[in-house]
């Protein structure tokens, strides 16, 4: 639609060192889902996204300015309120809670099963709601950890997975680049990806599966969106290998998804299942969250209105022709 829309409110032209929680938005069938980021995103990001951002941003007067304005003059604007500010530490009784805190803690809450689970009649029809939970330092302090790991997925550490080469000796570079077929799984646990005809990547954990964004893992994701394809229309080719200035990069690319995802997973696994102090926390299990969490993995990948992700799935589970 190339429409931006009030995204140059929340991230102008200038450095704006911002970030913004991205959800689902209204007309969406995938499950909730939730993502970070720190720069202008697609609408589809996350499935009709709609956009927290902690800061938004205004003009100082009503003047217009056209596209040779590069810095135009911008006052930046705190989407935390001092209402709310006070609200959680009063709440909380304490004065150590800082607005950043709060857009932390709202990070860890929106990821939490728990709270996915016991409101997901109302995350399908409207904007999240944010509950007081018990242990605001855990779902802060988580929150925090999984903006790092989503903003900084490009220079985070590197999950170390065994490497399969096909030849004799070392893999060389031309070893590393994408065919003409796309990645996939190997098996059915997923712990060994098809790289190209010289490359496979091996135990890959079971971790790396358990952490969804609008309705695919990360590493799912990856697959998809790092494959060579030609546009219908224009005859354009997209080729991914010219992304990485050298061939074995993708692979560092991989590993680092891999581990973001694992980081996630863990991170969410560990988050307190009491979500609000009327919580029945004692009523459902760890067990009963994971199980619904997989039934909505399972409902986006075979949901015959969503034929695209259905292919995708068949395309990278494709065991029998290997």
């Amino acid at each position: 639609m190339n429409r931006k829309y009030q995204q140059d409110r929340i991230f102008p032209a200038s450095n704006s060192q911002n970030r913004a929680i991205c959800v689902l938005g209204v007309g969406s069938t995938k499950p909730f889902s939730v993502l970070m980021v720190d720069t202008m995103s697609d609408l589809e990001l996350i499935s009709k996204g709609q956009c927290f951002p902690r800061y938004r941003f205004e003009r100082q007067s009503d003047v217009q300015y056209n596209l040779l304005n590069e810095a135009p003059d911008l006052v930046r604007i705190d989407n935390v309120t001092d209402t709310t500010l006070r609200t959680f530490r009063s709440h909380y009784g304490t004065n150590d809670i800082t607005k950043d805190a709060i857009f932390d803690y709202i990070y860890g809450i929106l990821h939490a099963t728990a709270y996915r689970v016991r409101f997901a009649n109302n995350l399908a029809k409207e904007r999240p709601r944010i509950p007081f939970a018990p242990n605001f330092e855990a779902f802060a302090s988580a929150g925090k950890r999984l903006a790092e790991l989503h903003l900084g997925y490009e220079s985070c550490p590197q999950y170390p997975l065994d490497l399969e080469f096909a030849g004799t000796g070392l893999p060389k570079p031309e070893h590393f680049r994408l065919g003409s077929k796309a990645m996939r799984f190997a098996d059915e646990a997923r712990s060994v990806l098809t790289v190209n005809e010289h490359v496979r990547l091996k135990q890959i954990p079971p971790q790396a599966h358990g952490y969804v964004v609008n309705g695919r893992t990360p590493l799912e994701w990856f697959i998809d969106r790092y494959r060579i394809t030609k546009d219908k229309h224009s005859g354009i080719i997209n080729d991914p290998n010219a992304w990485f200035e050298h061939a074995e990069d993708l692979i560092a690319s991989i590993q680092r998804i891999v581990y973001l995802s694992v980081q996630s997973t863990q991170i969410v696994s560990f988050l307190p299942e009491a979500i609000s102090a009327d919580d029945p926390k004692a009523t459902i299990t760890k067990a009963f969250f994971e199980a619904r969490a997989r039934e909505a993995s399972e409902a986006i990948a075979n949901s015959p209105w969503e034929a695209e992700d259905q292919a995708f799935v068949d395309a990278i589970t494709d065991w029998d022709n290997e």
